[in-house]
Order: structure tokens, then C-alpha cells, then sequence
């Protein structure tokens, strides 16, 4: 059996306040000690959060009333050869569009898995530009993605689509889901893994049943 050589994390961590898309109401991220090794003899905590905070999958259900739920999307969907778009250095608040996508044509395989570095991954943070000034997909570079094959598309700003427009923020989601692919929001990609080497991406979600997202924990397999 052939094991991997090197594993990279590709997750960012979750801890209380962490950063999440900024909704209108919003409901910070909590993680509290609930039993402590001192008195109850173990460590234990409670988390409350967002199915869509910290490095997470997208599931259909989250933008269509009879999409599939996180835990009836196939596990072999989380899993491919992984295809990386090095898009840092483009204007904050913009959108990657297709002609952009498709420098990725000579590497570009069916059943690949898409990952758009932005460089937001490294701006993590409270602030108004990490949360809403993050490089985002286009409508018609998700189309042009879909029509590749791809499985599915990974970015490391907080959201696949424009913050605060629906017409920036539902058309990546929809074109994506609605055609069966995957999302994975909130990556960070470490530098050395832009050298074009072939890696498995592996994102395999938590079991949640009946959500529009999970959370996951997202690796590069190098072999």
C-alpha cells in the first residue's frame, strides 16, 4: 500500500471569535472548557458555530431547497488530483474571471479539483478586508470549471462568491452546486505547495445529517 510521503494542511484552526463570512446578524464562534481534567478527572469542551465557519464544504442543500444534504454528497467527491490557480496579487474585492481560469487548459484533467490561491488564506483576521474585500470566482469562470469536469473548487477567502451582492455571491455557488461539484471556502495554502507538483486533495466533511455544510479537514498528499 502506497503511503503518502508528505501531508499539508491546507485548514485554518477554529477557536472562539474566530473570523467567519460576516452575516448581518452575526453569531461569533464559541469554544468553552465544559469538563476540566482537575476536578472532573478529563478535559472536555463545547463548541458552538456556523456550519459554515473555518475551513468548510459546501453542501447543494445550501442553495437549493431539494439540493443534497453534506452526508448524502459521495465521499469519493472530496477526493481528487489537485489543479492550483496561483491568483495572488489581484485586486482586493475582485473577481477571478474566466479568462484567468482557463490559463489552467493544459493541466486541467476531468475529475480534477480546482484550488484558487488568492493569497487571502494569509490575512486572516477580524478585518474588513480579510472578511470583505476577499478575490472571488466568477459566474462564468464556474461555468467554464464545470464544463472541464472538475469536481469540485477550493478558495481560501471566505466565500466562493462577492461579499454583500447576489449577483456576485450566487452565481460561482450556483453553477457549482447545481451541477453536482463541491465547494471548500476558507483554505490556506502554504507557499511551497505552488510548485506545480502532483498532490491528492483530500476534504472529506463531517457527517452532519441533513446540513448545507460541514466542516472539514482539508490536506495536500504528496506521494
Amino acid at each position: 500500500m502506497m503511503l503518502p510521503t508528505r501531508i499539508y494542511d491546507l485548514s485554518q484552526p477554529v477557536f472562539t471569535n474566530c473570523p467567519q463570512y460576516p452575516d448581518k446578524n452575526p453569531r461569533p464562534a464559541q469554544v468553552r472548557l465544559f469538563y476540566m481534567l482537575a476536578v472532573q478527572g478529563v478535559n472536555k469542551e463545547i463548541v458552538e458555530l456556523s456550519t459554515h465557519t473555518g475551513t468548510h464544504c459546501d453542501a447543494p442543500y445550501h442553495f437549493f431547497a431539494d439540493g443534497a444534504t453534506i452526508d448524502q454528497v459521495p465521499l469519493e467527491n472530496y477526493i481528487g488530483r489537485a489543479t492550483m490557480l496561483d491568483l495572488r496579487g489581484k485586486k482586493p474585492g475582485s473577481a477571478i474571471e474566466r479568462e484567468e481560469v482557463e490559463r489552467l487548459s493544459k493541466r486541467l484533467a476531468s475529475g480534477d479539483i480546482v484550488l484558487l490561491n488568492t493569497g487571502w488564506g494569509h490575512k486572516r483576521a477580524n478585518t474588513k478586508e480579510f472578511l470583505t474585500e476577499y478575490v472571488y470566482l466568477s459566474g462564468e469562470a464556474a461555468q467554464y470549471l464545470v464544463g472541464r469536469g472538475v469536481k469540485g473548487v477550493g478558495i481560501d477567502a471566505v466565500s466562493l462568491g462577492g461579499y454583500n451582492d447576489p449577483g456576485k455571491a450566487g452565481p460561482p455557488h450556483r453553477t457549482m452546486l447545481g451541477n453536482g461539484k463541491f465547494i471548500v471556502e476558507e483554505l490556506y495554502f502554504p507557499d511551497e505547495v505552488m510548485d506545480e507538483k502532483e498532490r491528492l486533495f483530500v476534504a472529506a466533511p463531517v457527517k452532519l445529517l441533513g446540513t448545507s455544510g460541514a466542516w472539514t479537514r482539508a490536506m495536500l498528499w504528496e506521494f
